[in-house]
């Protein structure tokens, strides 16, 4: 078990999941949350999307707010709930160094099903081919 398996964080971080990690989730809500700043920059309000199922948000910087446009088609982040996404973890650029990032992209396609072959109908009394009496007129 890995610890953002026993212990979830309130907010996805690309360092806690395994470099092939996938999820494909259903968006439940997006709201805007203060966050503390850094440095003395203040509080910042940043986009947080949260997922059916999930006990982590993804907060939306702009890179992520344009993928989930393309992922949902649709601009208007109210908008967003009921679609299906795909997250997943990637190494990205940033400054200098390559590091992991969680990103967002359009949900894989169900893969359809065959449907199952009925077997043949077993004849009955009533259908019986037999011929018992061969009459010529």
């Amino acid at each position: 078990m890995r610890k953002s398996d026993a212990c979830p964080t309130k907010y996805f971080r690309a360092a806690d999941l395994p470099a092939d990690w996938e999820l494909t989730a259903e968006i439940e809500m997006a709201r805007i949350e203060t966050f503390e700043g850094d440095r003395g920059k203040g509080d910042a309000e940043k986009l947080v999307v949260y997922f059916r199922k999930q006990k982590s948000g993804l907060v939306c910087g702009p890179t992520i707010w344009d993928q989930l446009i393309e992922a949902t088609n649709e601009e208007d982040s109210d908008d967003w709930p009921g679609h299906l996404v795909q997250l997943y973890r990637t190494m990205v650029q940033f400054g200098p160094k390559t590091v992991p990032a969680v990103r967002v992209r359009a949900a894989p396609e169900p893969v359809a099903k065959k449907p199952a072959k009925k077997p043949a109908p077993k004849p009955t009394a009533e259908f019986d081919d037999a011929i018992d009496e061969i009459v010529f007129k």
